[in-house]
């Protein structure tokens, strides 16, 4: 009867054990996250995923109070670092607030030492897309001033002007959720304030340069596996890996999206334009 009972009892727990390893995992589900910076905004699509990121200038206020409706966090897109040249308000920028050019983008890199750039993205940017409904943003470029500053003081001295710019935002704007993209040196200072951390290319790239996909070397693959690791486990927020995968690829960016989702991160696959809808968890 004692041996029945225990291999009846070690059958359930079998049973369980592989009911639990076929569901779809927990963080993923209720985590997943969407970008998409296109013009047609997909927004019944979208809508199925616990976050959106977003070109605000691409949204309408019924797309935004839709997304919002349904249940959606929605973060607005904000290039702390970088202005690109076909911004409609790229010319109220000051040529002398630009430290440097990133051509392959199309986009002037901001001195972020002046404080005429912090007012700027907070008073008349950040301010006009809070007062529209956006409660989130994605932070991104936000270490395109190691392109210009080469020099350790120099780098220094913009980490420490960065550093400040968040904490200022994170004062201006109660409750805001703030996505970074990287960021890795200020996450010391600021890493409070972080709602999530993404990253781009821990298995496929983009070469913006070559115009082409590619595979990322296993160097880089390990050291940034090594930062996201680090950053999870000293701030406990959500990793986001961001990933790129010709859309004719299909088998390659389901795999891309597991390789992901194993590691304990939250897979986003996709085309590098990010126009275009890709592959969350699956």
């Amino acid at each position: 009867m004692k041996t029945s009972l225990l291999n009846c009892r070690s059958l359930i727990l079998f049973i369980n054990s592989m009911l639990l390893s076929c569901m779809p995992a927990h963080t993923d589900r209720d985590r997943s996250i969407a970008f998409f910076y296109g013009h047609s905004v997909p927004v019944e699509s979208l809508s199925q995923f616990k976050q959106v990121v977003v070109e605000p200038e691409n949204m309408s206020k019924e797309n935004l109070e839709y997304l919002n409706g349904k249940g959606a966090k929605v973060f607005a897109y904000i290039s702390v670092g970088e202005v690109n040249r076909t911004r409609s308000w790229y010319s109220e920028i000051p040529k002398n607030w630009f430290a440097g050019n990133h051509d392959a983008w199309g986009s002037d890199i901001v001195d972020l030492t002046n404080e005429g750039w912090h007012d700027f993205l907070i008073d008349r940017y950040m301010t006009s897309l809070w007062n529209q409904g956006y409660r989130g943003f994605f932070f991104d470029t936000l270490d395109s001033y190691h392109r210009t500053s080469v020099d350790f003081e120099d780098r220094l001295t913009q980490e420490r002007a960065l550093i400040a710019l968040i904490k200022r935002i994170h004062q201006h704007f109660p409750g805001v959720e703030l996505i970074f993209n990287r960021g890795f040196e200020i996450l010391p200072a600021v890493g409070q304030y972080v709602t999530a951390l993404a990253a781009e290319s821990l298995f496929q790239s983009w070469d913006q340069s070559k115009q082409e996909y590619a595979e990322v070397p296993e160097s880089d693959r390990k050291w940034l596996l090594n930062k996201l690791t680090e950053a999870k486990k000293r701030f406990k927020f959500q990793i986001i890996v961001i990933d790129y995968v010709d859309p004719a690829q299909k088998d390659l960016a389901q795999k891309t999206s597991k390789q992901i989702s194993r590691l304990g991160f939250t897979p986003w696959v996709a085309n590098p334009g990010l126009n275009m809808l890709g592959v969350g968890p699956l």
